[in-house]
């Protein structure tokens, strides 16, 4: 087996160049090094990562937690993360909790053991989770972003403004001369929808507007969750012209019920979703959304999870402004007459 005293000799340099070379190149003047990884190379020599990592103490490990990876916006987010961690030598460890606090709590336990050197939790968790608590312990010392609610003093943040992001579409809505529109949600006991929720009422009762609960559904956060309160809500005398879903994934079901049951989107209901997702632009038509910056979560949390860790801040909020994409999903009531 190749050691370093092995590939100091054939470099004819010091075994102290070589862990430079191996550990802070930048160290290193770029003959010296390149003569170093060349030998290297020659002899196949791969350091001993558990080696390394008693001296150095650093693991180069990042753990990220979410609930789950079905919907079209979190793979985004981690490929976007992982290649800006990877472009630094850090690795991720990535766990789906499937919204369990107690698979959650588990996987925490087995990261810090694992001594992860941060922790990135991705996607909406319960909202006062039973976790929050032992999550601010774990960042006082080790960093901790949140892509999501977690009002703790050492948790950092990166996400959008969401309860603004749900305001912005209903006004949109009301803006258009909508007036009966229906709210499909995600359970409020998750901190995403919550916020949301906060949104749409605010957006409403600021027009005026009586907000009834037969007109606010909380649907399973999926396509068949989006059709079938949609398949319920085109069955009452007095439908609503306009739907608003709390993600992009309840607005094509949302779709889906619109095609069974002869409605025509924009002319006979209006439909707005949430994230920006892919998704978004392969229905048709393409479906007005809230832009939720998938792409640049993942870039701004690698970012910031660099700069904790380089301890150049200590904790750091990034709250993205939503916007609204405007396509051709969504028109003034009754549009055609």
């Amino acid at each position: 087996m190749t050691t370093i005293t092995d590939i100091a000799k054939a470099a004819k340099v010091s075994t102290a160049t070589v862990s430079r070379v191996l550990n802070f190149p930048e160290t290193v003047s770029p003959a010296r090094r390149e003569r170093v990884m060349r030998v290297i190379e020659e002899l196949h020599y791969t350091p001993n990562a558990l080696a390394r990592e008693l001296v150095t103490k650093s693991t180069k490990i990042i753990g990220l937690l979410l609930p789950d990876i079905t919907n079209t916006f979190s793979p985004t987010v981690i490929n976007s993360f992982l290649q800006e961690m990877n472009k630094h030598g850090y690795n991720t460890l990535v766990c789906i909790t499937n919204a369990d606090t107690e698979k959650e709590c588990e996987y925490i336990k087995m990261m810090s053991k694992k001594r992860v050197e941060g922790f990135v939790f991705l996607g909406s968790r319960l909202h006062n989770s039973p976790n929050d608590s032992y999550i601010d312990q774990i960042s006082v010392k080790t960093p901790v972003i949140m892509l999501d609610y977690l009002n703790k003093p050492h948790v950092s943040h990166v996400m959008v403004d969401e309860e603004k992001g749900a305001y912005l579409a209903t006004s949109y809505l009301l803006e258009l001369g909508h007036r009966c529109i229906a709210f499909l949600n995600g359970p409020l006991s998750s901190s995403s929808y919550y916020h949301k929720h906060k949104g749409f009422l605010r957006a409403m009762r600021e027009a005026g507007l009586e907000v009834s609960d037969k007109y606010q559904l909380t649907v399973a956060p999926n396509h068949l969750g989006g059709y079938e309160a949609t398949s319920e809500l085109l069955q009452y005398h007095e439908r609503p012209t306009a739907i608003f879903a709390a993600g992009d994934q309840i607005a094509v079901g949302a779709y889906r019920a619109a095609h069974e049951n002869g409605i025509e989107i924009p002319r006979d209901l209006s439909v707005i979703g949430f994230s920006g997702s892919p998704i978004s632009m392969s229905v048709y038509p393409p479906l007005s959304t809230v832009a939720q910056y998938a792409q640049e979560i993942g870039e701004q949390a690698a970012y910031l999870m660099l700069e904790l860790l380089e301890g150049k801040v200590k904790q750091k909020d990034i709250i993205l402004e939503p916007k609204i994409l405007q396509r051709l999903s969504c028109a003034p009531p009754n549009a055609a007459e």
